[in-house]
């Protein structure tokens, strides 16, 4: 309930530490934009990836779910299943 003061202190220079990085990464993209790459965010990648003409066919994908997968079924099963 009651924080001693150092505990509070150091929580005070932990934290102008991180505002003071920050600040300093700023500075560093503010004096250096041609350094800067942008990159694409997981949405957009996402949306791309959903319209992108290169992916497998229903027709395959079907095909591949018909043919039998031998030995390698059994093994899958748990114990009691066998």
């Amino acid at each position: 309930m009651y924080a001693h003061p150092s505990y509070i202190y150091n929580a005070f220079v932990v934290e102008q530490e991180r505002i003071d990085r920050a600040n300093e990464l700023r500075r560093i993209i503010a004096e250096n934009p041609e350094r800067v790459v942008r990159h694409e965010g997981s949405f957009a990648r996402r949306v791309r990836g959903w319209f992108r003409g290169g992916g497998s066919d229903a027709a395959a994908s079907a095909i591949a779910s018909e043919t039998p997968r031998g030995a390698a079924d059994v093994t899958a099963r748990p114990a009691h299943a066998r």
